[in-house]
């Protein structure tokens, strides 16, 4: 499904933004990301830009919208692991994650998967995004190849009660780190899982890649 209408988001009072941090491995060339290659392939070996290079959308304009009112029943189980058959990601943690100090969005290790909390829950209803690290300090993070994840493949979600959500995936795309469209944000409509990660050029400068890449998934 292509995606080529892309939103802005309003700016917070706080001007909170979104920032899944991604640092380059050590195979990772500074040109197009290795996510951009057929996923058999190895990534050719070139200098790594400098670790602790940003998030997938460092430097970026596109604010996340005002946190959700806090639920008034009993919170529903949170996401704990995430499955990705394409990715070769089997059973990655999966934390609960908000807004750090500075503004933007927490991530956490690079072994580990950041729900955002105040977004919806994977399979309700609304879009329920998941990011982490391309990469960091050197070691692959858990989306180092989320470009390259085929349509159709299985994404599934472990809860806390033990239940378990199949998603199928049907677009993977890239968009400037500025212009993220507002429906990964959204709330309300049907269900659909949101996974990002940094991609496309690593510019030197912002020490951060100038691009994300953002596979959408639908309930299986």
């Amino acid at each position: 499904m292509a995606r080529s209408h892309v939103l802005r988001v309003w700016a917070l009072a706080v001007g909170v933004l979104v920032g899944a941090a991604c640092a380059a491995s050590d195979d990772a060339p500074a040109g197009p990301a290795p996510s951009e290659r057929p996923a058999a392939e190895a990534p050719a070996a070139s200098p790594a830009p400098p670790s602790g290079a940003g998030s997938p959308v460092a430097g970026a304009t596109t604010p996340l919208p005002p946190a959700a009112p806090l639920p008034t029943v009993e919170e529903q189980p949170a996401p704990t692991s995430l499955a990705v058959e394409g990715l070769g990601v089997e059973d990655a943690p999966v934390v609960p994650v908000g807004v750090r100090e500075d503004g933007e969005m927490e991530i956490p290790a690079v072994d580990q998967v950041g729900w955002y909390r105040f977004g919806a829950r994977p399979g309700d209803e609304g879009a329920a995004v998941l990011a982490a690290h391309v990469a960091y300090d050197g070691v692959d993070g858990v989306f180092r190849r989320l470009a390259d994840v085929p349509e159709g493949d299985e994404v599934r979600v472990r809860f806390a009660d033990g239940t378990e959500r199949a998603f199928s995936v049907n677009a993977v795309e890239r968009y400037p780190k500025s212009d993220l469209p507002a429906d990964v944000w959204r709330r309300a409509g049907d269900p659909e899982l949101v996974l990002i990660t940094c991609g496309g050029e690593f510019d030197t400068g912002a020490r951060s890649y100038e691009d994300n890449v953002v596979a959408y998934a639908s309930p299986a």
